[in-house]
This record gives C-alpha cells, structure tokens and sequence, in this order.
C-alpha cells in the first residue's frame, strides 16, 4: 500500500511541476487559446495513444449504408451525388476529384475503391490565407471514399475542431465562417453515407 501511494505522490508531483513549468513559460499565451482547446488535444491523444495512429486523432468517417438490392457502385454514387449537392447548397466548389487504384487495379478490374473529392469556398480560403498562410495546410476540404479490407466503404474527412479551437480564438467572423464549412463537410459525409439528403 505504501509503495502505491508513493507512486501516486510521485505522479502527483510531476504533474504539478509540469504545469507549473507550463505556466511560467506559456502563461501569457495559454489566457489566449480558445477555451476548447485542451480538451481537444487530450482526445486527440487519448485516440493516438490507444490506437496507435495519429490518423485516427485528425479524421472522422461514416460506414456508407448500402441497402439490400443496391450495388456498391450504386451506392457509392449516390453518395457522391448527395455530397455534391450539400456542398453546392453550403456554398463550397467541387475543385478536383480522383480515384486512385489500390494494389495496381482500379475497383472494375478487382481492386479496392478509393476516391478524394475536394470541396473549397475561394472567398472563406481567402479570408483564412489573409489571416495565416498556414491555414493552406487544410485546403481544400477533402472526403475520402475507402473500401476496407473487409469490403465495407467509408466516408472520411478531416476534424476541422483543432483547425478552429486548437490555438488562440479566432476572430468572430473566421469563427463564424470556420463553424460554417465543419457543419458541411460533417452534414456530407454523414448523409452520404446514409444515402438521404432531406
């Protein structure tokens, strides 16, 4: 019993020493980040820690629904054909898309579906590159449509939460336009997914 209490006082005191060296050397900065922001990284690295891969901490993906009678390439489609639909109704452009072949063959031949679709607002982009060049890093939104090796097809996206709340807060209007595109690439995703767009 001993030994564990003195492993936890031994953690315990880290953990303030940590904070206290964060304090002294990011004080004036943390009063700046957005309230969010913590929050946000912890999960992001309670996922990396337990999966394994950063990926999954940056991206959130939808199981495409494909109903009985429907094929794949249907279903696929139709998902495309909703997300361009949401994208066109949030203002955002259809700027390039590409299917990829995996293993060397394109899914008619027998290989694996995967295709990138890219979304951008050129009067948002313009606000945020105004704001930091950086910000290109997340241009344009992307929706990837992967087949995994189980057959199932998945709609991913990047999270744009860090992008929003994950340093100092962002001016209410780049807020506002920010919040804007994460509700559209999330709205895509997940009713092309589930093939409905009411």
């Amino acid at each position: 019993m001993k030994l564990i209490k003195g492993i936890f006082m031994i953690i315990g005191a880290i953990v303030v020493l940590g904070m206290i060296l964060i304090g002294v050397n990011y004080g004036s900065s943390l009063t700046k980040m957005d309230g969010k922001a913590l929050g946000l990284y912890m999960d992001m690295a309670d996922k990396v820690l337990t999966t394994g891969d950063p990926a999954k901490g940056m991206v959130i993906k939808r199981k495409l629904v494909i109903e009985e009678g429907t094929s794949k390439e249907e279903a696929i489609e139709n998902a495309i054909e909703i997300m361009d639909e949401i994208a066109d109704a949030h203002g955002l452009a259809k700027v390039d898309e590409k299917t990829m072949p995996r293993g060397g063959k394109f899914m008619k031949d027998g290989g694996k579906y995967t295709h990138i679709r890219s979304y951008c607002s050129p009067s948002i982009a313009d606000v945020f590159l105004n704001f930091s060049g950086e910000f290109v890093g997340f241009m344009p939104c992307r929706v990837g449509i992967v087949e995994d090796n189980n057959g199932d097809i998945w709609l991913y996206t990047m999270g744009l939460d860090l992008m929003i709340h994950g340093g100092h807060e962002l001016p209410p209007k780049m807020l506002e336009l920010a919040e804007t595109v994460k509700e559209a690439m999330e709205e895509m995703i997940t009713k092309g997914a589930l093939g409905e767009n009411d």
